[in-house]
C-alpha cells in the first residue's frame, strides 16, 4: 500500500486555455502526489471555492490581469483570511512595483511569466510544495 501526500491547488485564469493547459501540467507533473486540482474564471468564484474548502488549499496560481477583480485585490483578500495558502503569481503583464509590493508584504510566494514553460512551472511548485508545513495524506481505496 502506498501513501501519497494530498495537494490540492487553485488555478484562476479568466482565460479557459490557460486553466487547461496548467491543470494538465500539475497532473502529469507531480506523479508523486495525489492531486486535487479546482479551477476558476474569475476571483468571485475562486473565493466561493476556498470558502467550500474552509481554506483547505495548499496553492492557488493565479493571473493578475482579468475581468472584475484584478489577481492583486484578490491575493489581498486570500491572505487576509488564509495566510497559509502559497501564492504562484503566473501573469505576462503585471507591473514590476506590484510585484514588489506583493512579496515584500510576504503575500505571494512565487512568479512566473507567461507564456509558460512547463519544467519552470512544476518546479515553482515543485518548491512551494517542499517548503509546506501541512501535510495532508491520501490512501488508496
Amino acid at each position: 500500500m502506498s501513501v501519497k501526500r494530498k495537494k490540492i491547488v487553485l488555478v484562476v485564469d479568466d482565460k479557459r486555455v490557460v486553466r487547461s493547459f496548467i491543470r494538465a501540467i500539475i497532473e502529469h507533473g507531480f506523479e508523486e502526489y495525489d492531486m486535487e486540482i479546482l479551477t476558476a474564471p474569475s476571483s468571485d468564484t475562486a473565493l466561493k471555492i476556498i470558502e467550500q474548502k474552509h481554506g483547505g488549499i495548499d496553492l492557488i496560481s493565479t493571473n493578475i490581469n482579468r475581468p472584475g477583480m484584478d489577481g492583486i485585490v484578490f491575493i489581498h483578500f486570500v491572505k487576509f483570511k488564509y495566510p497559509h495558502i502559497k501564492i504562484l503569481i503566473c501573469s505576462g503583464s503585471v507591473k514590476t512595483g506590484d510585484l514588489e509590493e506583493l512579496f515584500e508584504g510576504k503575500l505571494a510566494d512565487a512568479y512566473i511569466r507567461k507564456p509558460i514553460r512547463e519544467k519552470d512551472y512544476v518546479n515553482k511548485i515543485r518548491n512551494i510544495f517542499e517548503s509546506q508545513n501541512v501535510v495532508r495524506l491520501s490512501f488508496p481505496a
